[in-house]
């Protein structure tokens, strides 16, 4: 006797089509945030859906490449992390700033990105990446602002 589940193709289309659902609504619900793939796993699992992490690993991927998601490795650590990079393909043209308390990605304005970018290329010869290029600190809310009380979690200089 064969335990093994056969699934359909239309019921493997479903299946593929939760998970990108799931995933989506996630994103949609985090915008501003990070998120590990053990968050979004978790998501999945309180939604009632049990999904393989080779399947959840693979859906990041492809956002990652279409530009949906921005990846990003925490600093110190090999850890991966993602954020939702923002409408049409947005961060192709700006560096973003991760806090390295909170991990919230911030979108550096694009008014001074040509000064950085011709800098950068002229005179240091380098051509760089907006895509993947973060650099990281700490935000507003995550540090303490002399004078005004309850204002974020830590001191830094």
């Amino acid at each position: 006797m064969n335990d093994k589940v056969i699934c359909t193709e239309n019921q493997k289309r479903k299946y593929h089509t939760k998970c990108k659902d799931l995933i989506k609504q996630f994103i949609s619900e985090h915008k501003s945030a990070r998120f590990s793939v053990a968050d979004l796993s978790q998501y999945i699992k309180a939604q009632g859906a049990d999904i393989n992490i080779t399947t959840i690993y693979r859906n990041l991927d492809k956002l990652t490449s279409d530009g949906t998601l921005i990846k990003t490795k925490n600093p110190g650590n090999d850890f991966c992390f993602y954020q939702y990079a923002g409408e049409e393909s947005e961060c192709v043209g700006h560096l973003h700033l991760q806090c390295k308390v909170c991990g919230r990605i911030v979108h550096l304005s694009d008014k001074y990105m040509s000064d950085v970018y011709n800098y950068l290329r002229k005179e240091v010869g380098f051509k760089l990446d907006f895509r993947s290029s973060v650099l990281v600190g700490v935000c507003d809310h995550c540090r303490i602002i002399p004078g005004i009380p309850g204002k974020g979690k830590h001191e830094e200089n």
